[in-house]
């Protein structure tokens, strides 16, 4: 938590020093359209990825069950642990640093250099130096991720989205179906360590595709849709 307050200052200097701009210029203020990204940021990850570790499992006849030893204070300790981890890198990624590259390099060039930096980042956050295969293939996903974030910086002109977006993605993965070993089984476990069944390869790579590529696409789409308007965070303002 120290570290995402020490972020906030950064930025706030940031700011202050290069644009003469405080933290409203990452769209920390809350607005009518800004609690709706925050909703529909949860939201969208959360039923994408359900339905899609759903059909995984059911593909390959490895269903899930529900721990039967998870208790509150083990959900409660690992969404404190994503939401921290997620603050921490839209921060980094989707903040401050993005404002001034769009400001400085335009939003083109400054989404490109925020996705390379996200996976590049990731290099080092999972330690993966001297894998080559992995860091390939972190960087693609990972930066085809980081620049969907950014994108969804720039059309919300607000940090909420892109860490609703993240946050919506991280937790169901990580919290719900314990995909991430760092911290281990939560919620929802597999039955088997490994699938006991492989179906063909054209399902396979439908899958794959649905599982990487899947999700970018969809908010593409949605992403297009997003108008923000400065006079109706205005008028929600004035009346709040």
């Amino acid at each position: 938590m120290i570290g995402i307050l020490v972020e906030l200052l950064i930025s706030w200097i940031l700011l202050r020093l290069l644009e003469k701009q405080n933290l409203t210029a990452i769209g920390i203020e809350l607005s009518s359209q800004r609690l709706k990204y925050i909703g529909v940021g949860l939201l969208l990850p959360i039923f994408y990825y359900s339905i899609l570790f759903m059909v995984l499992s059911y593909v390959g006849k490895n269903p899930y069950y529900l721990s039967n030893n998870y208790t509150l204070a083990n959900f409660l300790e690992a969404a404190w642990y994503v939401f921290k981890s997620v603050a921490f890198e839209t921060l980094i990624f989707q903040g401050a640093l993005l404002y001034l590259l769009i400001k400085h390099f335009g939003t083109t060039k400054a989404i490109l250099i925020s996705a390379i930096l996200f996976g590049i980042y990731h290099w080092f956050s999972w330690n993966l130096f001297g894998q080559l295969s992995a860091m390939i293939i972190t960087f693609l996903t990972t930066g085809i991720m980081g620049y969907v974030w950014a994108l969804a910086f720039d059309k919300s002109k607000s940090i909420y989205l892109p860490f609703a977006l993240h946050l919506g993605s991280n937790f169901t993965s990580m919290v719900l179906f314990s995909k991430d070993k760092n911290i281990g089984q939560q919620l929802f476990i597999q039955t088997y360590t490994a699938d006991p069944y492989s179906p063909g390869t054209i399902i396979s790579i439908l899958l794959l595709l649905c599982y990487y590529i899947g999700f970018p696409l969809l908010l593409f789409l949605y992403l297009k849709k997003i108008h923000y308007s400065i006079e109706m965070d205005k008028n929600f303002t004035t009346t709040n």
